[in-house]
């Protein structure tokens, strides 16, 4: 068991609750939140109770973390650790021509990101139900948590540019803010796209799946101080990747959709580093 800078505070109020609300409340929710509650619940049922009283003092042990894949999504560079989890919870943003015949042309995204570190070691089945989840319910405001995990803000993603770009820095922590670069994006295959699921409520399919490069960071330990992140100490973040997406892409024409319009999405943001959490 190690301590995390990064761990999610609720996910002991989260586990334990979480069989009493199932049988309260799991007839009124959509089915991917059921599935998160029960995958939740059975996850509880097997826990022993050194590790759930473990969390009560904000450590957990993430030395075995398995993130998602897909065929052809590059691994994760030799020698990287776990640095952080999020699910970020936002849009996909897209512009249009008058020809209602264009393709929309991506405009990058903005998306608040949730710290589920611990969540995505201790019950990775559930994490799997978690960006459905979040899709199917409205985007919380402000410093809201994120139901159903009750998960705490953990920073915003939007883009600089074309750079994709991850701001950690809260009032309540700051860990820095990456800039990235896209080195690999692969389609989510057909066989995984599942309405009801990973499918918006508007019909959107799930974004690709995407490996990025940390490019630059602004770091903590020198604020205010743009540092190259690569090959130096500026950042311990090297690798992101965004996978489990759930909505965001658009629509196959421009016909019937404004000059620029959103998307909303929901996906899962893997932060490789130097350093472990």
């Amino acid at each position: 068991m190690r301590p995390s800078l990064f761990l999610l505070p609720t996910t002991l109020s989260t586990l334990t609750t979480s069989l009493a609300i199932e049988k309260r409340q799991n007839h009124a929710w959509p089915e991917s939140i059921r599935s998160f509650y029960t995958a939740i619940s059975e996850r509880v049922s097997t826990l022993p109770p050194k590790t759930l009283a473990s969390l009560t003092s904000s450590t957990c042990d993430i030395g075995n973390p398995s993130m998602p894949t897909i065929p052809d999504l590059p691994p994760v560079t030799d020698g990287l650790k776990l640095y952080h989890v999020a699910i970020g919870r936002g849009t996909q943003n897209y512009t249009c021509t008058t020809d209602p015949n264009a393709i929309p042309v991506a405009a990058g995204a903005t998306a608040t990101l949730y710290n589920t570190t611990c969540l995505s070691c201790l019950a990775p089945r559930a994490m799997e139900k978690l960006t459905a989840s979040a899709l199917s319910m409205p985007t919380p405001q402000g410093d809201a948590h994120l139901f159903p995990a009750q998960a705490v803000v953990s920073g915003q993603h939007y883009f600089t540019g074309p750079s994709p770009t991850f701001n950690l820095h809260t009032n309540t922590h700051n860990y820095g803010i990456q800039f990235t670069a896209l080195l690999s994006k692969v389609p989510v295959p057909e066989k995984m796209i599942q309405p009801g699921q990973n499918v918006g409520s508007d019909g959107s399919k799930p974004v690709p799946w995407l490996k990025l490069s940390s490019t630059s960071s602004l770091s903590d330990n020198a604020p205010g101080v743009r540092q190259q992140a690569l090959g130096s100490d500026g950042s311990p973040v090297k690798e992101v990747y965004r996978v489990n997406t759930a909505g965001g892409s658009p629509p196959k024409t421009c016909d019937g959709m404004q000059k620029d319009f959103q998307v909303e999405y929901a996906a899962e943001y893997w932060f490789w580093g130097s350093v472990g959490a």
